[in-house]
């Protein structure tokens, strides 16, 4: 199975079986990295006798190797063996067990094989599942050597691991297990290949990317999702995805650092450069032509291989050192106790539905457009919930939401629809479809109430779970991208209600992620695991890109996958209460866990574990966003009754599910030629569904038709006009520096830039400007925050950057470039 056997084919083609007579002894290379074991066969004449297809390891490391050795010896023998050598974050402990082994970094290994897969290489750009390298290369007395070498951060935002999470998300169900062979590891990585080259092939036909602004992984991830809610297609989502990645790469890596080629060629080298718009993306970046060479994924392993060649080295490993090299690195681990022995700690409430529905029975339809789900519930006007549908959105929420609704759809001619609630992030969205704008003028005319709704997650869940316990007086509520945390007073009052705003640490996508890594379902098998550990490895718990590093280091040392299962759960809890609730300082007396990840029995024994509480665990708890959306109508319906007030809905109906929502975008000069505003050009999204005409986005209100009929104060703007208004006193704005200058040339040479961000947008900046020009400077103000600034800053910037640093570096960038 030669090179070109998997996806990712080469610029070049080679034969792997040409120069097998000069095959007497050979030497074997194996790159055990983050998440595949990738093996290479050189002779002792440097060359390339076999490179082999890698084999993704899904948490089991040794049992790869013994695979891939076990290739080796099939098709080579034992007594053609010389040596073995390793390289590769998972091999790191090997030299302190197996005496006489050669290992190297694999920043010393990859361009150790870039001498044989490409000796006239002058730049190496190197992704793989988790680290990512450059390397300036040149000749030294006729030797090659690495004149510079620079490395990522520890952000995500860059890695074939953020590749991976969003094919799963979007392909996981689209790819069926009967394009594989029966065996389970190469059936799982057949499957995750074809789902890479399914978003490769779908994300080449996009026209317009999604851009995103994104400083790691896990955020890059849930903007991704709240695109994907907002309507975006799937094609633009997963191209704007690749350009983000070689950006990030180009910014996170490269940095500020030309590259100009000389007499060399640039090769991109890694699993994720595989992808033909990523790399495409890089040379566009760059302004160079990037070529992928033969073997390019098994750089690293052929580099060691050649190591050993030069050292003449003789050791081959048995099998069972890497036991040995296992149990080694599991040492120096910290552990707790079981999940299992918390179980006690949780209060699981169970509940059946109400299945018996009466004719005519009057129902009101909640929704929950979550970040990774979608939920529906069918809720009676005495709160009853008669019928539920939880199912993951994979990147399609209008789909999505018209399956839950077909789903529902089948007690149509036993209820009549009185009111609909939405929440969750996609609630807007299921606004549109779901109300006509039509009927509620119609029914406004008539002097009628309209109940539909919709409202805030903390809202929906809080009236979820006090519809079930009046006594509960803290909510641990964790979503898949959101989370959410409520305290409550005696008395019933909020006391204290806080969401996530980026940080994905303590989330369910987090965990379930960090489940794919080991190929476990978070809902099922990812709970039975973390229940049968006897012991739990404690990991960092700061952040889900460093959780997702530890739990490589757990697969890579070894241990078992029951507890790696258990280690992930809690880790989970763990961030969600200690990073994001704070501690035991914000939690009452009585704890309701709600939420997807809430539904398994290992997570709540963690949260019991973490937080020492007694966790309670109510019927239906994944549902109480719908559940709550559908009581808060519920509510207000009473109230109207009760004052007497005529009441209607203005749900378009059951056959909802057969009308098509197109979307389009439209700058606001374009569609207002005359009443936009002159000032900004806001880029406007147009819905369409039925008779309705739904213009959203932007800033002005005069291009919105969801907001009142008086528009509204935009303050943002009179802000920055009292700002600019005072400022005018010491000196000019950017934009009206050129005219300056000619009426004042003496201006000419003594500007200094002030940028409109963060501590000098405000009093701050004047009082600076002040001073300056008292000092005989010209102050020059940089304009109001946009998207051009942003992009500049977000290029100048490195990755871990939040937005509102790469902001103030794009004005700074701006001033710089006047």
């Amino acid at each position: 199975m030669g090179e070109g056997a998997w996806s990712g084919k080469s610029d070049k083609k080679k034969d792997s079986w040409d120069v097998m007579a000069d095959s007497r002894e050979l030497f074997v290379g194996f790159d055990v990295g983050s998440s595949a074991v990738h093996y290479a066969v050189l002779n002792k004449n440097k060359q390339v006798v076999y490179s082999a297809r890698p084999i993704m390891h899904f948490a089991d490391p040794i049992s790869a190797i013994n695979q891939a050795w076990q290739d080796i010896l099939d098709k080579f023998g034992i007594e053609r063996i010389k040596s073995t050598s390793f390289t590769g974050s998972g091999a790191s402990v090997f030299p302190l067990v197996m005496k006489g082994v050669v290992f190297a970094l694999d920043s010393v290994a990859i361009p150790k094989g870039a001498e044989v897969i490409q000796p006239d290489a002058e730049y190496i750009f190197h992704i793989g599942a988790k680290d990512s390298y450059f390397f300036k290369m040149s000749k030294t007395n006729g030797k090659r050597i690495v004149q510079e070498w620079r490395t990522g951060s520890k952000c995500g935002g860059g890695s074939g691991t953020l590749i991976e999470k969003q094919c799963r998300r979007l392909f996981e169900d689209e790819v069926n297990d009967d394009i594989a062979f029966s065996d389970q590891l190469t059936n799982a990585q057949l499957r995750l290949e074809e789902m890479f080259r399914r978003a490769e092939e779908e994300a080449a036909k996009s026209k317009q990317p999604s851009e995103f602004l994104a400083r790691c992984g896990v955020v890059i991830q849930s903007d991704l999702i709240h695109k994907q809610n907002e309507g975006a297609k799937r094609e633009d989502n997963l191209a704007g995805l690749f350009k983000t990645i070689a950006r990030n790469y180009k910014i996170d890596v490269i940095g500020d650092r030309e590259i100009n080629l000389d007499n060399g060629v640039a090769i991109a080298t890694g699993g994720v450069l595989t992808n033909n718009l990523i790399r495409r993306n890089l040379q566009e970046f760059l302004g160079i032509t990037i070529h992928k060479p033969a073997y390019h994924q098994n750089i690293a392993a052929i580099g060691i291989a050649l190591k050993a060649i030069e050292h003449n080295n003789s050791f081959v490993f048995v099998p069972k050192q890497l036991l040995k090299a296992a149990r080694y690195s599991r040492k120096q681990r910290q552990f707790v106790g079981s999940l299992a022995s918390w179980v006690k700690k949780v209060v699981d409430n169970k509940q059946t539905l109400n299945a018996d529905i009466q004719p005519n029975t009057e129902v009101v339809i909640g929704v929950d457009g979550g970040s990774t789900t979608t939920k529906a519930a069918l809720v009676d006007l005495n709160g009853r919930l008669l019928d539920k549908i939880y199912i993951k959105t994979h990147g399609d929420p209008e789909g999505s939401l018209k399956k839950v609704i077909g789903y529902l759809a089948r007690h149509r001619d036993k209820v009549r629809v009185v009111g609909v609630g939405t929440t969750g992030s996609a609630r807007k969205l299921y606004e549109r479809i779901l109300v006509s704008k039509k009927k509620q003028r119609q029914l406004a005319q008539q002097g009628m109430e309209i109940v539909d709704k919709t409202t805030d997650e903390i809202t929906c869940h809080g009236l979820g779970i006090k519809h079930y316990d009046s006594s509960v007086d803290t909510i641990f509520e964790v979503g898949g991208q959101d989370m959410k945390f409520t305290s409550f007073s005696s008395d019933g009052a909020v006391k204290e209600a806080k969401m996530n705003y980026s940080c994905q640490a303590g989330s369910g996508q987090t965990l379930e992620n960090m489940a794919e890594v080991i190929n476990l379902d978070v809902t099922n098998s990812l709970q039975d695991y973390a229940l049968r550990a006897k012991r739990v490895p404690v990991i960092d718990s700061t952040c889900g890109v460093f959780m997702e590093m530890d739990e490589n280091r757990l697969i890579a040392e070894g241990f078992s996958k029951e507890e790696i299962a258990a280690a992930i759960v809690r880790a989970t809890a763990a961030s969600y209460y200690y990073k994001f609730v704070g501690g035991s300082q914000h939690v009452g007396k009585k704890c309701s866990a709600q939420g997807g990840p809430a539904l398994g029995k290992a997570f709540l024994a963690a949260l019991a574990q973490v937080t020492g509480k007694k966790i309670y665990a109510y019927p239906h708890r994944e549902m109480f966003g719908a559940l709550g959306a559908a009581l808060d109508v519920i509510n207000y319906i009473k109230e109207l009754a009760k004052q007497g007030k005529r009441y209607g809905t203005a749900f378009r109906g059951w056959n909802v599910t057969e009308m098509s929502l197109k979307k389009e975008k439209i700058y606001c000069r374009d569609l207002f030629p005359e009443k936009s505003c002159g000032v900004r050009n806001c880029l406007l999204e147009i819905f369409s569904i039925e008779d309705d005409r739904i213009i959203t986005g932007g800033f002005c209100p005069r291009g919105n038709s969801e907001v009142a009929a008086k528009p509204k104060v935009n303050y943002v703007q009179r802000y920055h006009s009292i700002y600019e208004a005072h400022f005018r006193k010491y000196g000019c704005l950017l934009e009206e520096l050129e005219g300056r200058v000619k009426v004042d040339p003496t201006v000419n040479g003594k500007t200094i830039g002030i940028r409109r961000a963060s501590a000098t947008l405000g009093e701050k900046g004047i009082w600076s400007a002040a001073l300056l020009s008292r000092l005989g400077f010209y102050p020059v103000v940089s304009p109001i925050s946009n998207q051009q600034i942003a992009k500049i800053g977000v290029e100048n910037s490195r990755t871990e950057f939040c937005i509102a640093r790469k902001l103030v570096t794009g004005h700074a960038a701006i001033l710089n470039n006047n």
